[in-house]
């Protein structure tokens, strides 16, 4: 009776026993399962703060770009504007206002040359650039790099203490015989009570290199997300700064390109007008031919002359003007242009009456 409840007893121990180690590896595994998943996760939340990074850096590269084509294009226009401003100016003071001077020489009106000047050349200086950014790197080869690195160099360190320790020379020859390096690795691993044998000593300065390697790695890659983290702000911080300074000078590139054209079109009326006088002295000259200068002239031509003296001083005194500053227009040429288009509107004005 004896034997079969001994017998029976192990006949259910045997089951609860594989129970209980079925129990261990699946609590094993899935212990191992959530280690595994959780290493996912950690890699992805990481690949997801990178790419949020990533995102605002092309973000703000895509801002910046926008805004400097813009400004591109505006200074462009100023330009075409410039360059076509001085070819008209230069080519009404060699044809137009040559011609009254010379006409005006000729009916006794003197000292008209010396106010004669090629056209300025409109600069504009300090031109804005792309604003430069960097791309992101996650800094895995570098972080690799230094925690190889860190490694060898503790590795070193650990076997020339262990050199200390077994008081042998520190010298290259030392390390280069097998049997030297086993004392060495003995006496570390005696350091922490572990027993004392050579593989003993070599798994431990592996695991404390590695470690350090390990450390060092995850250091390099934190300080290289907490730079780009600062940089991707700093970046967006100059950007929007960037896009302000741009913006004004798009502005002032625009008020600049309407001055000019607006000069533009007050120079083509006095072209037209001051071609008209001159036409008109022609004809005094060659009816009337005059013998002493403008006082031979009959009162109507004197009129004449003196209204085309008045508008070429107007002119001269317009094109002599120093149109900007910069990108500024000065105050001069405001107050020089409102005068010459209030004057030749007026005798436009006249003609109709």
């Amino acid at each position: 009776m004896q034997k079969e409840e001994i017998k029976e007893a192990s006949e259910v121990k045997e089951p609860l026993e594989a129970a209980e180690s079925v129990a261990e590896e699946s609590v094993e595994e899935l212990s191992e399962d959530i280690d595994n998943r959780s290493i996912v996760l950690d890699n992805k939340v990481e690949s997801d703060l990178h790419q949020n990074l990533v995102d605002k850096l092309t973000q703000s590269k895509l801002t910046a770009e926008m805004k400097y084509d813009e400004y591109k294009k505006a200074d462009k226009e100023l330009e075409e504007t410039t360059i076509n401003f001085m070819r008209l100016e230069n080519d009404i003071v060699k044809t137009t206002v040559a011609t009254s001077i010379s006409l005006l020489k000729d009916v006794g009106v003197e000292n008209l040359e010396e106010n004669i000047n090629e056209a300025k050349e409109i600069v504009q200086e300090n031109k804005a650039e792309l604003i430069h950014i960097k791309p992101l790197s996650k800094g895995g080869f570098g972080a690799f790099l230094f925690g190889v690195l860190g490694t060898l160099a503790t590795a070193t360190g650990l076997t020339l203490f262990g050199a200390k320790l077994a008081a042998l020379p520190l010298a290259l020859p030392t390390f280069m015989q097998k049997a030297n390096l086993d004392t060495i690795a003995s006496k570390l691993a005696a350091l922490i009570n572990i027993k004392d044998t050579p593989i003993a000593g070599y798994l431990l300065v592996a695991a404390i290199s590695l470690l350090v390697g390990l450390i060092i790695f995850n250091l390099v890659k934190f300080i290289k997300k907490r730079k780009n983290l600062k940089y991707v702000q700093r970046l967006e911080s100059d950007v929007e700064k960037y896009v302000e300074e741009l913006d004004e000078k798009i502005q002032k590139s625009k008020n600049l390109t309407e001055h000019l054209e607006h000069i533009k079109q007050v120079m083509q009326k006095y072209d037209i007008i001051l071609q008209e006088q001159n036409a008109k002295i022609r004809r005094m000259l060659f009816i009337e031919q005059p013998e002493n200068g403008l006082e031979s002239l009959q009162r109507a031509s004197q009129v004449e002359v003196e209204k085309t003296v008045l508008i070429l001083d107007e002119l001269l005194k317009l094109m002599n003007t120093t149109v900007n500053d910069g990108l500024e227009i000065t105050q001069e040429s405001h107050e020089n242009l409102h005068s010459a288009n209030s004057i030749i509107n007026e005798v436009i004005k006249k003609l109709y009456i």
